[in-house]
């Protein structure tokens, strides 16, 4: 077996595969690690875009035209402003002092300061014109810098509305309206599972005030998804049914129940319960997490009785360092157990791992209209482990991967959705792992299958660093309708301390077109790709060229 994924006894496997297989030559199967790790690789998308906007109700001024007596200006005194100083002021305005203005000319230059405040994320912000004589060339501006009269929420539920009042406590009376913290405040209310908040701002009671009333409700306590694709390995199971179910709130304000499962045609089963809530309301959430995986070996390894489970316990904290319509980015940081064992019922073998990580990762999007508009966004990770294997894998192990023990691991995956014009858009990814350990299967890095090189199967191309890459050319032919080409290709490095002379590196590319078909809760996606590099498969004894991908889904 290929020694990165785990140290079986080579002669103990080679028996077993000459015995079931009669001398046929095959890359090693796959294995409880690299099951979940083909478990755990969907598509990265793109966090929704946030459709909160923002109902402000606020009184015009009157416009002014030009002409009529002129004064000029000596100097310029402001008043009420309390987040810039006077000094910052007048550099905004520019160079003013000696210049003839008539009052439309005035009005303008008050127009600048309101403009200069609401670059700088205070939006509320108004500066005008008191009653005044000008005596001498003397120039008062009064500013309005805008202030919270009161912030609530509002709506027909009263234990919803209690609860979600605590997310704008941060919001004080008499506070400085900022751009930045209303937003970050009320979008994290509206990030709450199954939470609708619309916030609605109006002149408040006090002059110079504004009062936030946030009409929150509940959208959902229930959905879910249920989904087929081909999208799994041959071995364990190419064509796959899932579901995911959700439970919003359903024990505190904020909290969700989420629960998943998927079975295959070779009877591979997996089963996920995870919870997650809110502590606190500035967005900190806690998750914890638990699931367990089945898989049998089928097709050409059927004979071997080759079988096994991994067994995985999660718990960990996420936090939106920042939060707003055009930039999110959010720290992550899990605790993983995983318990993963391995067994050949023809040999009657049986291989014990367990490991403990902590991958930590920082995600991020970003809006832009640069060049027409699109996002980037992706995420940045480091894995510290420490890898234990039982006494058998241990002999083998310390004279070939040595990958009992401690490791780490970085992880970059980086994509970009960009707008071009005639209805094209554009679609780039990089994702890439490294390290300087020899890895265990359940840590490795796949380029292979129906998000990688999409003309290889799902397995091919594992190892413990590399890097893949993907272009796509989209065309929105109707609004339901998009087909697609593409291209892909990826890099593997094997070992990444190797330990003989066996080839240590494969690269892989591809190329194809296929159709996404949205039609309100049903999702279709189907492709085709053939190899340009890297030869016939080496984890499947079938070369398929060209591979067809299949994937339904329909959410409630």
């Amino acid at each position: 077996m290929t020694a990165y994924k785990h140290a079986i006894p080579l002669s103990v496997l080679t028996l077993a595969i000459t015995h079931a297989l009669s001398g046929s030559v095959l890359a090693a199967p796959p294995d409880a690690g690299q099951v979940i790790q083909e478990m755990e690789q969907p598509r990265m998308q793109p966090a929704p875009a946030s459709d909160l906007e923002f109902d402000i109700q606020t009184s015009k001024s009157t416009d002014i035209p030009p002409g009529g007596p002129q004064v000029t200006i000596n100097t310029i005194r402001f008043s009420g402003n309390t987040v810039f100083t006077e000094q910052q002021l007048l550099i905004a305005l520019g160079d003013v002092v000696g210049n003839r203005y008539d009052l439309a000319g005035l009005r303008a230059l008050t127009d600048r300061i309101t403009a200069y405040y609401r670059e700088n994320d205070y939006p509320f912000a108004r500066a005008w014109l008191p009653a005044q004589t000008m005596t001498g060339g003397n120039l008062r501006i009064e500013i309005v810098e805008g202030n919270y009269g009161e912030a609530k929420t509002i709506g027909d539920d009263e234990e919803i509305i209690a609860s979600a009042q605590r997310f704008l406590d941060n919001l004080e009376p008499g506070a400085v309206i900022e751009g930045k913290v209303l937003e970050r405040a009320t979008l994290i209310l509206n990030d709450q599972p199954g939470i609708r908040a619309v916030p609605i701002i109006r002149p408040g009671q006090m002059p110079g005030t504004g009062d936030l009333n946030v009409h929150v409700k509940r959208e959902s306590l229930f959905g879910g998804q249920v989904s087929v694709d081909n999208h799994g390995n041959r071995y364990t199971g190419r064509e796959r049914a899932k579901v995911s179910l959700y439970a919003n709130s359903p024990f505190l304000f904020g909290d969700q129940l989420t629960l998943s499962g998927l079975y295959s045609q070779e009877d591979m089963w997996f089963g996920g319960l995870g919870y997650n809530l809110p502590l606190g309301t500035d967005g900190l959430r806690a998750n914890v997490g638990y699931s367990h995986t089945y898989y049998e070996l089928g097709e050409e390894y059927a004979s071997l009785q080759s079988h096994g489970t991994a067994r995985v316990t999660s718990v960990g904290l996420s936090y939106p360092v920042i939060r707003s319509r055009q930039l999110n980015v959010r720290l992550s940081g899990t605790y993983q157990h995983k318990k993963l064992r391995d067994e050949v019922d023809s040999v009657t073998t049986r291989e014990d791992t367990s490991s403990d990580t902590l991958p930590i990762s920082v995600g991020f999007d970003l809006r832009d209209s640069l060049y027409g508009g699109g996002i980037t966004y992706g995420s940045l990770g480091w894995t510290p482990g420490d890898l234990d294997l039982d006494s058998g894998l241990l002999a083998t192990d310390s004279t070939t991967a040595k990958t009992d023990g401690g490791f780490d691991k970085f992880n970059f995956d980086v994509a970009r959705l960009q707008a071009l014009p005639r209805k094209f858009t554009f679609f780039g990814r990089v994702s890439a792992q490294w390290t300087d350990d020899n890895l265990n299967s359940s840590e490795g890095f796949g380029i292979g299958g129906a998000t990688g090189v999409r003309a290889y199967p799902s397995g091919e191309g594992y190892g413990d660093k590399g890097i893949l890459g993907q272009a796509e050319l989209r065309y929105a032919l109707a609004p339901a309708f998009a087909p697609y080409v593409f291209y892909d290709s990826g890099r593997v490095t094997t070992n990444a301390q190797p330990w003989d002379n066996s080839v240590n590196h494969r690269s892989l590319s591809g190329a194809g077109a296929g159709m996404r078909i949205n039609q309100d809760n049903w999702d279709f996606d189907a492709g085709v790709a053939w190899s340009l590099h890297g030869g016939a498969p080496e984890s499947d004894t079938e070369d398929e060229n060209p591979k067809l991908w299949v994937q339904g889904k329909y959410r409630f």
